[in-house]
């Protein structure tokens, strides 16, 4: 059907079919997972934003909780709060020289403490800048009056409480209307219980908005108490007077996308909103932009390609010409009418030189058809060596099966069971085609190398493999843990005389496979450790420690750098070497 149409029409369709339709589907699914791309990159950073600014409000929590602790733990307070007074004179006296000093001596340098009150029962008290006499200490009010109260404890004591209020008496749109605040009952010293005493720390709200005004990828951030009362946001909520409810369904259903973290321990909640619809509608403009740069574009391009496919069409016309003359063995040449140095000048000079060049191409190919001859000899002869390779360990497999054979004919049960391990660890290095196994499998090779190492050490060994029911389906590079052990054994037990043991273990830690071989032999020098440290990260030559280079590198090859590889060793002690892997499981895909 194609052949219907003259070459500039073909020329047209290619244009259309292998170009502009292209570029079309090209920009809509480019721009569209651009958007995907940029959205989920953005999602990531501001997850990374929330936690870090929860974090931080965390921080400044822990220590104002801090601060009230060493105010539990202040003996000094406790008797001065617990001490009957004669008279308002003694009382000024004690507060003046030691009662003031205590509390500005450990508030001063917290930026987030707007200030440190002290409530007891005690008569012989008067109320001052940081204690306040009032009858019920322990009644969330602390005597305010109050249009909300939101008291939680914090903690397995029931010391600590978080108290969120608002007091309707004071004028609204101020901060002091507001308290956020830490609460802690003086409880610590039951000598001092003549009295019931309680500390309140309250935090400065302006320092949380500071801490909320921070990022900027946010539309929004605030703080909520339990209930989603609004004590400190960025914007859009007031952060004086009576505290607002915030509605994430409400935010939601414009389109914002609502995070939310909770503070630690603290009945606190972070909430982040972000605006998913502005990068959709900057994106929506820019494709907009571009759609209309690559009309203008296409079409100057159609242009183009008539203009340049006319042209075309007459020198292919006479190219076909000659070359029907070359097919009936008229080997012609055509004078040019005029030089050129485009790719059909020299399609036509490469036509007018075929005559001449025929023959020497017949014999280029008759030659390099012998030449593949000769490589496809040589290579069935590298395969005929592979096979013969593959003979030699099933030989000396069968020589091993004889010698422990005859040895059980001799009687000899101990040296034909150490044969035995030994064929069967030569078997399954034959029999693994896989470079990636299952822990069991390796576990099972490892337990014939110990008792191949118990017969060396003539008892004065012991060693142990402890895995976890998850860890033993786990996958990992074939030949991880035997080099290990082997190095345990050979460098490290070996330098004690007695008691030798070497401990093996494999465990799942959340998304990490950790393998861990231990031995309690002669331990390296902090020299040594270094070098050998050195040595795996390409510093230095691996010099003796091949095996364990070895194993390093295959780990880089498989995981890159998405693994640990530790060493730990003491002299006299033992080292240790520990590896984490991400868990892939054998019935995975």
């Amino acid at each position: 059907m194609i052949r219907r149409y003259t070459f500039l029409q073909k020329i047209l369709i290619l244009f259309l079919g292998g170009v502009m339709i292209p570029m079309l589907i090209l920009n809509v699914v480019y721009y569209r997972q651009t958007e995907v791309n940029i959205q989920e990159e953005m999602l990531e950073k501001i997850n990374e934003a929330l936690d870090d600014k929860a974090e931080k409000i965390a921080g400044a929590l822990s220590g104002v909780l801090s601060l009230a602790g060493n105010y539990y733990n202040n003996e000094m307070l406790y008797r001065y709060l617990d001490l009957e007074y004669g008279g308002d004179l003694e009382y000024l006296i004690q507060y003046q020289e030691e009662l003031r000093r205590i509390f500005t001596d450990s508030s001063i340098y917290l930026y987030q403490v707007k200030n440190v009150m002290a409530y007891t029962d005690n008569n012989t008290l008067f109320n001052s800048s940081f204690i306040r006499k009032i009858t019920n200490p322990e009644d969330g009010t602390l005597g305010e009056n109050l249009s909300y109260l939101n008291v939680l404890p914090m903690g397995t004591d029931g010391n600590a409480w978080f108290r969120v209020a608002h007091e309707d008496v004071r004028f609204q749109k101020v901060y002091d209307s507001r308290s956020i605040s830490i609460l802690y009952h003086l409880n610590h010293y039951r000598q001092y219980s003549e009295y019931r005493k309680l500390l309140r720390i309250n935090l400065d709200l302006e320092r949380m908005e500071e801490i909320l005004l921070e990022s900027n990828l946010f539309d929004n951030m605030l703080l909520t108490d339990s209930n989603g009362r609004v004590f400190a946001a960025a914007k859009q909520y007031s952060n004086k007077g009576e505290m607002e409810i915030f509605a994430a369904a409400e935010e939601e259903k414009d389109g914002r996308m609502v995070l939310r973290r909770k503070i630690q321990d603290f009945p606190v909640i972070l909430y982040g909103i972000y605006d998913t619809k502005m990068i959709s509608e900057e994106f929506r403009q820019s494709r907009r932009l571009s759609g209309s740069i690559s009309l203008v574009c296409m079409l100057f391009a159609l242009v183009c390609v008539c203009a340049v496919a006319g042209s075309i069409n007459r020198r292919l016309r006479r190219l076909v010409a000659q070359s029907e003359e070359i097919a009936r063995g008229n080997f012609v040449r055509t004078e040019l009418a005029e030089a050129g140095r485009d790719e059909f000048t020299i399609l036509e000079k490469s036509l007018n030189h075929m005559s001449a060049q025929l023959q020497e191409l017949i014999e280029k190919e008759y030659e390099a058809r012998i030449s593949q001859a000769e490589l496809e000899k040589e290579t069935n002869q590298a395969k005929l060596l592979a096979l013969q390779a593959q003979v030699n360990p099933h030989f000396m497999f069968n020589a091993l099966e004889s010698i422990r054979l005859k040895a059980m004919i001799k009687g000899e049960r101990e040296t034909a069971g150490m044969i035995k391990y030994m064929a069967k660890m030569f078997r399954n290095i034959l029999d693994w085609q896989d470079n990636i196994i299952t822990i069991k499998e390796e576990i099972g090779f490892l337990d014939e190398f110990f008792h191949i190492q118990n017969y060396r050490f003539e008892d004065e060994f012991s060693y142990e493999i402890n895995v976890t029911d998850q860890a033993y389906e786990c996958l990992i590079p074939k030949m991880t843990l035997q080099p290990l052990a082997e190095n345990a054994c050979v460098h490290g037990v070996e330098a004690v005389s007695s008691n030798r043991r070497v401990r093996v273990e494999a465990s799942v830690e959340k998304e990490w496979l950790k393998l861990r071989v231990e031995d309690n032999g002669g331990g390296m020098s902090p020299e040594k450790l270094r070098e050998l440290k050195a040595m795996l990260k390409g510093e230095a030559e691996a010099g003796k420690s091949v095996g364990l280079w070895n194993i390093y590198r295959r780990l880089v090859l498989y995981y890159q750098e998405n693994f640990r590889f530790d060493i730990d060793s003491v002299v006299g002690e033992g080292t240790t070497c520990t590896i984490r892997i991400p868990v892939k499981y054998a019935n995975s895909d």
